[in-house]
């Protein structure tokens, strides 16, 4: 089996790399993942895939499927790329989608593209080597993980493409991600009156509140679980209502990065800044804490807001579903594999919230996401491909 596995990848190696090449070539940063998206779509009509759809905000989902009788399982990567940069700093063009020195070079390789090819082949192949598995697959590509994660925090709050199991294709080095910590934005909104520096009995200083709140947001209490340790706080920008330098603000704004661990949901991190700010008192000051959401408009004219964030997510290594897949594509690869988390927020945490058993699995490095030097192995990419043909036989075969 793992030989069939191996040969029907090596087959399709340069198709694969090739679809990672004209993925890379589709600029397509957040809310502008149009082109990408009919190109992924006319790739899975290509393939065979039994339906093709998108979504009103611009989510593309391609449906093989299975034998019937197993579970179901989500392929999820993300369309949407940031932001290049300076082009002279990058050894190839950044939308060049270069095949050379073994990699396919452009932004996007590493975070998703390179993947996404992989996954949106991999039904197929199952499919052209006669092992096609009792369940449903999903290949989801999603819009605006970058900026707000907001394609995948659409679909599943409407309950809409949730499968028993999902793969997400963040960077992981041919290792399975078994967590990654969630992050959400506190927005700190403290009024007071303005009035002239000279003289300054006559408003309220927003920034007198501060002084005090500060100290208080350095007590919250962090929570904390066994895979990451505890959250953390960050106060990382903060703004004013006026530009002068001569001028008392009417109000500030402090932002607050918080990531979290443990039974840190958003609704209990906006409590605890709440509490804080429960402890300070200036006379004619007040404030307020929130979530960031944001307005944005996708691809497809949809309106919406975007938050500022992501849900955690933590699986156990021991849980069964993780063993069974880290078994299987060992046995397909010929070597070990690690569990470990991911070092950053992902779609995950989305998935997870909704009962959806979910791992991380990907060829891509996360050291060159979001570089200049942003890239894929093809060797890796042809050993990640093995992987997921392994891992999607071995979930979609589950007993629903």
């Amino acid at each position: 089996m793992n030989e069939v596995l191996k040969t029907i990848a090596a087959k399709y190696k340069d198709d694969i790399v090739h679809t990672a090449s004209e993925l890379i070539q589709r600029n397509s940063q957040s809310l502008h993942e149009g082109e990408v998206a009919a190109y992924v779509q006319e790739k899975m009509k290509e393939l065979g895939y039994d339906k093709v759809e998108v979504d009103r905000y611009g989510n593309v989902f391609g449906t093989m499927k299975g034998t019937g009788g197993g579970s179901s399982v989500m392929l999820n990567c993300h369309m949407d790329v940031v932001y290049e940069g300076d082009e002279s700093l990058w050894p190839y063009p950044p939308y060049s989608g270069a095949i050379a020195e073994g990699r396919v070079w452009g932004r996007g390789a590493s975070d998703t593209k390179g993947t996404m090819a992989i996954q949106i082949y991999v039904p197929f192949l199952l499919k052209e080597a006669g092992l096609l598995p009792k369940g449903d697959i999903i290949t989801a590509a999603v819009i605006s993980e970058e900026i707000a994660g907001y394609g995948a925090m659409v679909h599943t709050q409407e309950n809409r493409m949730l499968t028993d199991y999902a793969i997400v294709g963040e960077a992981t080095e041919n290792d399975i991600a078994i967590g990654s910590r969630g992050r959400c934005c506190g927005v700190i909104t403290i009024t007071g009156k303005s009035c002239h520096a000279s003289i300054p009995h006559v408003g309220h200083n927003p920034f007198d509140f501060l002084a005090q709140l500060l100290p208080e947001l350095q007590k919250v209490p962090m929570g904390s679980d066994g895979l990451f340790g505890s959250s953390t706080m960050s106060c990382t920008r903060i703004t004013s209502s006026e530009e002068g330098t001569n001028i008392i603000p009417n109000e500030i704004v402090l932002y607050v990065d918080y990531r979290q661990s443990g039974d840190d949901t958003p609704e209990e991190v906006q409590r605890k800044l709440e509490a804080a700010i429960a402890n300070c008192h200036v006379d004619g000051v007040t404030a307020k804490a929130e979530l960031l959401y944001f307005p944005l408009t996708t691809y497809t004219g949809v309106e919406g807001r975007g938050y500022q964030g992501e849900n955690p997510f933590v699986a156990s290594a021991d849980a069964e579903y993780i063993q069974k897949v880290k078994a299987a594509i060992e046995d397909a690869v010929g070597r070990e594999i690690q569990t470990k988390p991911w070092a950053f927020a992902t779609d995950t945490g989305h998935y997870a919230a909704k009962g959806v058993k979910c791992l991380g699995y990907s060829p891509a490095e996360i050291k060159l996401c979001h570089t200049t030097r942003d890239s894929i192995d093809i060797a890796m990419m042809e050993e990640g491909t093995v992987g997921y043909l392994a891992a999607v036989q071995t979930l979609a075969n589950e007993p629903k």
